[in-house]
């Protein structure tokens, strides 16, 4: 049993690793931004703090040995921001854990498929791929590696670069489920092949690397196996969802329009936008495509799901909870 201290615990993937930790007999402390609403779970501890101040994270660092750090930004007004949370915040949490707990030794953190950048055929990125980020977002995780990378030797630590992530409890892809259960399917832009990874795939990583030396000082590329393109995965969640749909091809001049738009008016809103300049830099590319290879050689990994089997789950887990 160890005591691991858990970032971004009530998100999307949070959520599932939490389950993972409790049933394994771990002992879990939860961090939560100060005010934020949240349904705790039994047997989690939970600890209001911020990333950006050292102070508010030393009762839920304390006595942790493991950082499980799924917190981030991945949507933001300013390259500035992603910097402040993904970059400054990591480092300021693994910095506050050398100081308040002398039992701490290893963080596992989320990074991105996004710190690499596109890939250049269907065989997929490595690990030894030279981290070339295209967009604000991959520029913050890459400066998240480069910050952990920095603690050596000191602290080990952990780096899974993901692309996609899906599955129960997630809505992004849920906007695409209601789309085909309302008898649409959009494919959006250039034709692109990209590699997708079910959470509960993910979560089974990640559970590999707690207390394995193997993963220390590693970097790992974990996903589904295979790769898709948007016409495919539409298929996949309309067979999950028992339902056919018509399928609509909208121009890639239409995304840059929208783009050009939400560039002009983002100032004025209150959230960052979903189309930006940056997501249609990362739009046009034609593979964002990763290998497993690493993971399967010094993990054992090998996704538990499918992803047909995973979008099936999927798909009855929001009918049955009424998120469609």
């Amino acid at each position: 049993m160890m005591h691991i201290a858990l970032t971004g615990g009530t998100g999307f993937i949070g959520t599932h690793m939490i389950d993972q930790l409790l049933s394994d007999g771990h002992c879990v402390s939860c961090l939560v931004l100060p005010g934020q609403k949240y349904k705790p779970i039994p047997n989690v501890r939970y600890f209001e703090g911020d990333l950006r101040d050292s102070k508010s994270l030393e009762a839920f660092l304390q006595g942790s040995q493991t950082i499980i750090h799924l917190a981030g930004l991945t949507r933001a007004k300013t390259e500035g921001e992603f910097i402040e949370i993904n970059a400054k915040g990591t480092e300021c949490l693994v910095r506050t854990a050398k100081r308040v707990s002398p039992e701490f030794s290893h963080i596992i953190a989320m990074s991105s498929l996004a710190a690499v950048g596109p890939a250049s055929d269907e065989s997929g990125l490595s690990e030894n791929a030279p981290l070339r980020p295209i967009s604000p977002y991959g520029r913050s995780k890459k400066k998240l590696e480069e910050c952990l990378r920095g603690f050596e030797p000191e602290v080990k630590w952990t780096v899974i670069r993901a692309p996609g992530v899906y599955g129960p409890y997630d809505r992004d892809f849920l906007q695409y489920f209601k789309l085909v259960q309302k008898g649409w399917r959009f494919v959006v832009g250039k034709h692109s092949v990209m590699s997708v990874l079910f959470v509960k795939n993910l979560v089974s990583a990640i559970e590999k690397c707690l207390g394995n030396p193997a993963s220390y000082n590693q970097a790992f590329f974990i996903s589904d196996d295979g790769c898709y393109d948007w016409d495919q995965l539409g298929c996949m969640i309309e067979s999950s969802l028992g339902k056919k749909s018509f399928r609509v091809s909208i121009p890639f001049w239409v995304v840059q329009g929208v783009s050009t738009l939400t560039e002009f008016v983002k100032p004025m809103l209150r959230n960052p936008p979903l189309i930006t300049r940056d997501k249609l830099a990362e739009m046009s590319q034609e593979y964002w495509v990763v290998c497993n290879k690493k993971a399967h050689e010094m993990l054992g990994y090998k996704p538990t799901y499918t992803t047909e089997e995973a979008f099936k789950e999927t798909g009855e887990w929001y009918r049955a909870n009424g998120w469609i």
